[in-house]
């Protein structure tokens, strides 16, 4: 009996937290865009502009990332599990997940250029691809940095502290579909979500087996970047950028991605399946858990 209560109160602790920090995310957001709204001079005619501004994204970098160190200094420090930025040989970590990233990225545009999903129509580096290329760089940074603390760092911690490394894989790759969901495209077919688990499930795996979060930070950036800045898909069903190459559908969107990207594509799911067992039988040996 008290096994079972322990289970159930177990639940409903990280059940509140998460909505604790949902609720602190949703006041800082409100405070930061209210900041940026007055300082700018805005009326209430420039709403619509304003929320589709940057600023709106990285209110939202910054209030998930503040939340999260946060809900684990007030709450998870003096457990004793670490969130995973305290890392050793942390920029070796982040090499070693940049090059993932950036190989899996390769090879499945590839792939879909291979067997006739897109045409590439190569744009180079003229001065809108340049200033595309360093924006893309910064934000997608900050992207990678802020959802794999929230994600792999503070979510995944809690839930592997209370039901272990299994359950936190789990858990934390379903949500981290789940924070996508509103992205557009995400359910025009099985795909997308599908891509979004699994890669979930290669990141939160890529946290347990190098010890910490500076390989899946790495992984998750160039995963990004490539996909939209270098091969002009779509990232995650957001609206392309100015690319190296820009990529046109020539095929079924189960094949091109469709307006999703490259996770929008059955060869994604091939590809990161393969990922996630290199990644196990490579690393599995090589991290220390931190």
């Amino acid at each position: 009996m008290n096994k079972e209560w322990n289970f159930i109160k177990n639940i409903a602790s990280i059940i509140g937290k998460l909505l604790l920090m949902m609720a602190i995310v949703f006041v800082l957001i409100i405070i930061l865009f209210l900041i940026y709204f007055i300082a700018a001079g805005l009326s209430v005619s420039d709403l619509e502009a304003a929320v589709d501004n940057k600023w709106l994204i990285y209110s939202q970098i910054v209030a998930f990332t503040a939340a999260a160190f946060g809900m684990y200094a007030l709450f998870e420090r003096k457990k004793g599990w670490p969130l995973g930025l305290k890392q050793p040989n942390g920029a070796l970590w982040a090499v070693h997940g940049l090059l993932a990233g950036a190989i899996l990225m390769t090879v499945s545009s590839v792939l879909i250029w291979v067997l006739g999903g897109i045409e590439w129509q190569w744009i180079g580096f003229n001065q809108a691809v340049l200033r595309s290329l360093l924006d893309g760089l910064i934000l997608f940074t900050c992207v990678a940095v802020y959802e794999e603390i929230l994600s792999r760092g503070y979510i995944q911690g809690l839930v592997k502290y209370h039901y272990g490394q299994t359950s936190a894989i789990i858990v934390s790759s379903i949500l981290f579909a789940v924070m996508h969901g509103l992205n557009p495209g995400t359910f025009d077919s099985p795909f997308p979500i599908i891509n979004l688990l699994l890669a979930g499930i290669l990141l939160g795996l890529s946290r347990e087996l190098s010890g910490g979060l500076w390989m899946p930070i790495g992984l998750h950036l160039t995963w990004n970047y490539f996909q939209g800045h270098i091969y002009g898909f779509s990232v995650s069903g957001t609206a392309p950028v100015p690319s190296v190459l820009d990529a046109v559908a020539a095929g079924p969107a189960l094949l091109s991605g469709g307006s999703f990207g490259v996770e929008g594509s059955f060869i994604s799911t091939l590809v990161t399946m393969i990922g996630i067992i290199a990644v196990y039988f490579f690393y599995r040996k090589k991290g220390a858990d931190q």
